[in-house]
């Protein structure tokens, strides 16, 4: 008679799927805060090992066995609408796996209202640190900031108690304005997000002063105030605006996604772009290299603000006592069709 196979054991499954045993207890009992990869490993491993859950009694984690897992960090941002946000949080995961991190995306505002819930969930899921996208009030960084490592990412308030990296975006705006001028258009609306933002009120702030630099009287009816990036809101705000008299001649957008929106209200009110009107934008995402014609706009080094800013979370939780950083990367303008009128050739 040939002898009775030993059961598997959750050891055996974690081996089989080469991660740690609270690694596989946290796939069968907390599904939802392990990366998908993960889950399916442990999943294909207890299945090629036939291993059995027992429901009366979960296998023991060994006391020791979280040195073993891998440090959990935290992404917030704002939106998952907005493709902005794709190549920094890439940039922040290759610094996490360079790092040995884990890292989840939360995604909503963290704001005096829901602090108490936000720190709840990185105590929940024994978060080593926090980096976030989002514009943030002084209180809530000091008290987030004083539970939980945090580095800021883009948005962050002048002399922020913490880490930070962004661009400059009242240089970067001016500098796109200043273009626009050179080209010889005077009539520039400005298409703007919200202003709780700093990159809002930096860009409006550069747009202004390149028409007081070039003396042009500010057009209040040419600003459009979006309350968020929406490409829907931009469409219909500018599409009312090319109906009225005295339309502008040019439209700096402070997102891809609105200055691709600007294009299309162009298209529905029977005017040509670059011909009639000139739309510049600002990130360099992946529409603005697709929409037709392609949309001229500020390039942001999206993979990097995310590496670094993941870099300056490790340097924080290595050594507690590192200094506070501010880093500024540099922009620059990538011209494309939607400004640049083309040469007929005979």
């Amino acid at each position: 008679m040939s002898p009775k196979r030993q059961k598997a054991t959750i050891t055996d499954v974690a081996n089989h799927a080469g991660v740690s045993v609270a690694t596989v207890s946290r796939v069968f009992n907390h599904k939802g805060i392990v990366n998908e990869d993960t889950y399916r490993q442990v999943m294909e491993s207890a299945q090629a090992l036939n291993y059995q859950k027992s429901a009366a009694a979960p296998a023991p984690i060994p006391a020791d066995s979280r040195r073993s897992e891998k440090d959990l960090l935290i992404i917030n941002i704002p939106s998952l609408s907005n493709p902005f946000y794709n190549e920094i949080v890439k940039g922040a995961k290759a610094a996490a796996e360079l790092h040995d991190y884990d890292m989840l995306l939360n995604q909503g505002h963290i704001n005096e209202g829901n602090l108490s819930s936000i720190m709840h969930m990185l105590s929940r899921v024994n978060a080593k640190g926090i980096i976030t996208l989002n514009h943030l009030t002084a209180d809530v960084v000091r008290t987030l900031s004083a539970s939980f490592p945090l580095v800021q990412c883009c948005e962050f308030e002048e002399y922020s108690p913490v880490s930070t990296v962004g661009i400059d975006d009242l240089l970067s705006s001016k500098n796109a304005m200043d273009y626009i001028l050179s080209t010889g258009h005077r009539k520039i609306a400005l298409v703007n997000g919200p202003m709780e933002y700093k990159y809002a009120r930096h860009r409006k702030e550069g747009y202004l002063k390149a028409l007081e630099s070039a003396g042009i009287e500010v057009n209040p009816d040419w600003m459009i105030q979006l309350p968020e990036i929406n490409a829907d809101m931009a469409f219909s705000s500018v599409a009312k605006l090319l109906t009225m008299p005295n339309p502008p001649d040019a439209f700096f957008a402070v997102s891809d996604m609105c200055a691709a929106a600007v294009i299309r209200a162009t298209k529905h009110t029977n005017y040509r772009v670059p011909e009639d009107i000139i739309v510049v934008g600002f990130d360099n995402v992946d529409i603005s290299s697709i929409t037709m014609p392609s949309i001229t706009t500020v390039n942001q080094p999206k993979f990097q603000l995310g590496y670094i800013s993941c870099e300056l979370m490790h340097e924080k939780l290595t050594n507690p006592s590192a200094e506070t950083k501010h880093m500024v990367l540099n922009t620059e303008l990538i011209i494309r069709e939607s400004t640049a009128i083309p040469v007929m050739r005979g």
